[in-house]
């Protein structure tokens, strides 16, 4: 499976605390390695985002969430966003909901 970083990721992460930012580096290593395994949901804290047709997961981490897209026919898995977990499912942030 690969994985592609949204540059929305990256402008998200520069907006957190600095501990925020480190613990983000370090889950985005987590779901870098997740893209070795056969299914999102072996890994820890990623789950499905229930309501949802297409295949959106969310990671948790502290007061955050990555929000991720897997595409199953390519493969790929997207890395959407990185927000505040009171942000997190807001109708801005949600892709499915545009």
């Amino acid at each position: 499976m690969n994985y592609e970083v949204e540059k929305r990721v990256y402008k998200d992460t520069e907006k957190l605390p600095l501990y925020a930012q480190e613990a983000a580096d370090e889950e985005l290593e987590r779901i870098e390695k997740a893209a070795d395994f056969e299914s999102l949901t072996r890994v820890s804290d990623i789950r499905r985002i229930e309501g949802t047709e297409e295949p959106y997961y969310r990671l948790k981490f502290g007061k955050y969430r990555y929000l991720l897209y897997y595409d199953a026919e390519t493969e790929l898995l997207k890395i959407l966003r990185l927000t505040h977990r009171k942000d997190s499912y807001k109708k801005q942030n949600l892709p499915w909901r545009r």
